[in-house]
């Protein structure tokens, strides 16, 4: 019975049925929730405005050219929105397939690379870990990346290890170009760089000769030559140098630092050192132990595919290391591979393989770590979700927390009693709970508590009339792309009073505003209408709404005469 339920788990059919659950509830669930973070809005807006205008090829937002990305996105969002609607899941449709098939190839890969447990595992680190299930649903530019990045590397993995000329060259190439015209260069430099290292390291010239791998960079050429031509100089001028050869070595950032700057501000060069691990949870703790295994298989037993493997996850942590300007979804494209990494460990586990003592104890104190993390977590958790996202505490039920609570003792108890295998199983739980708690509980709480589209509905509702602008009082540095995206292109119009003007210019420009209307309904910061109540008392005023942005809170209020 226990050999016939191994066989059964063992089966890619069950391994496929079981990725397409946890990517359904992953990516899917919270698809049609307001657009509320990682320049959603901002994407939308190039998008609206783009469908708008009827100019697919010179983008703008608020009026000013857009060059600071490839059109092919837009597209990609503008082709949703024709088929479905204009709606948040048309915008975020092409990130949530490009999601997916990236849990998709990255089970192949393990498939190609070492066996179905090793890929099915890695499959459900990428779904369940903080990045995977956070950023790879959201209407951004990444989740789409990482799907050309690794489909192409895929491919190219593929046409190398079937040891045979092969078509396949050809595919990465064309989808490594795809992932250049959705963002940048780097789609390509990257695998190339690990390809080229790994070549290198194995003395392997035989692949230059292959005619496949040459036909793919025609027409990867002709792909990229033709797109940057169609778009014409203006765009690729500033794109290049600009956008990129600038921001690499001049100015980073919203603050426009200088690039040496940014290695020692507040997101150093060694900042993806420890983001990664937040960002991997909690299958970061078996990182450790899988880079050990990895790396004494591939330096001292010169097994390819874990070769592979070492290079690609080294490489692209350098690289993203080495550039000035570091945000958390910019490692989306490498965690296919720390997937990878993860499933080696199982795959080493579950299929009997060797693993070495010091890194049996690496990770057994590793899984014990993790224990304890999830047993704090009961108690610490709400804390920082109240302090984060001002949620309050039972915003995730006491059953649930009481239950992570107990399957961190559980797994504590295991890797003090050495049940690897079994700690193993338990992580693969708990990361699975995660992503359901965050998916059904923490994602829709954010909303709750002020998500910019709902915001905006609730501040329309209060508008003598419907076709009154939204108003703000002054630019006090809370006003989200997101925000605007609903005022401006669902509302019509919205009104910045005092924009530019001292406050208490700016209070004055108010108040000679409800002297002409007789009432407003306007938002402002928790500090504006405390400062405004203390100075002036010659009107009523309500707080309709309260929300929060930015650590601040803001108000809806409504004031008259």
């Amino acid at each position: 019975m226990k050999h016939d339920m191994r066989a059964i788990l063992d089966r890619p059919s069950v391994h496929l049925l079981i990725l397409a659950l946890v990517s359904f509830q992953a990516y899917w669930f919270n698809i049609s929730l307001s657009l509320f973070a990682e320049t959603e809005g901002l994407y939308a807006i190039v998008t609206h405005t783009m469908m708008a205008n009827g100019d697919f090829v010179h983008l703008t937002a608020r009026g000013d050219p857009y060059y600071n990305k490839p059109p092919l996105f837009f597209w990609l969002q503008a082709l949703g929105a024709q088929g479905f609607g204009w709606s948040e899941m048309a915008l975020r449709l092409p990130s949530v397939l490009g999601s997916c098939g990236v849990i998709a190839t990255t089970y192949g890969f393990g498939r190609l690379l070492f066996s179905p447990i090793a890929g099915f595992w890695a499959g459900l680190v990428v779904a369940t870990c903080y990045a995977g299930f956070w950023f790879g649903p959201l209407a951004i530019i990444d989740p789409v990346l990482t799907f050309f990045m690794t489909f192409g590397m895929y491919a190219w993995a593929r046409a190398y290890f079937l040891e045979s000329s092969s078509p396949w060259y050809a595919v990465g190439c064309v989808a490594l170009a795809l992932g250049a015209m959705v963002k940048t260069l780097h789609a390509i430099a990257m695998p190339a760089l690990v390809f080229g290292a790994f070549l290198w390291v194995r003395r392997d010239s035989r692949v230059l000769g292959d005619r496949w791998l040459w036909i793919g960079m025609g027409l990867l050429v002709l792909l990229l030559g033709g797109y940057y031509l169609f778009l014409g100089e203006a765009f690729w001028h500033h794109f290049f140098f600009k956008e990129n050869l600038q921001r690499l070595v001049a100015q980073v950032g919203d603050k426009q630092t200088s690039a040496l700057e940014a290695y020692w501000g507040s997101r150093p060069l060694h900042w993806y050192g420890y983001a990664i691990w937040f960002d991997a949870f909690p299958w970061s703790v078996i990182l450790p132990a899988g880079m050990m295994v990895l790396w004494k298989q591939a330096i001292k037993i010169q097994r390819s595919g874990e070769l592979w493997l070492l290079l690609w996850v080294m490489g692209y942590f350098l690289a993203f290391t080495l550039v000035p300007e570091k945000h958390e979804r910019y490692l989306l494209p490498l965690m296919p591979a720390i997937g990878l990494v993860v499933g080696y460990v199982y795959h080493r586990f579950f299929m009997n393989k060797e693993v070495f003592p010091a890194a049996q104890k690496i990770l057994r104190g590793m899984l014990g770590v993790l224990g304890v993390l999830f047993g704090i977590a009961v108690f610490l958790a709400p804390l920082l979700l109240q302090k984060k996202w001002f949620l309050a505490p039972e915003v995730v039920p006491l059953f649930i927390r009481i239950c992570f609570g107990v399957g961190g003792v559980a797994l504590l108890g295991l890797a003090i009693r050495n049940h690897i295998r079994l700690g193993l199983l338990g992580v693969g739980m708990l990361g699975i709970g995660l992503m359901l708690v965050v998916t059904v509980f923490i994602i829709p709480g954010i909303h709750a508590e002020g998500a910019p589209r709902e915001v905006f509905l609730e501040n329309r509702r209060w508008l003598s009339n419907s076709h009154d602008p939204i108003q703000v009082l002054q630019s006090c540095g809370w006003r989200g792309d997101e925000d605007q995206f609903y005022w401006d292109f669902y509302h019509g119009h919205f009104q910045i009073i005092g924009e530019g003007l001292s406050d208490s210019a700016a209070v004055e420009t108010l108040l000679q505003e409800l002297r002409e209307q007789k009432k407003l309904v306007i938002m402002m910061t928790e500090a504006q209408y405390n400062g405004l109540l203390t100075t002036h008392e010659n009107f009523e005023s309500r707080i309709v709404l309260k929300f929060h942005r930015s650590k601040q809170h803001i108000y809806v209020v409504t004031m008259q005469v």
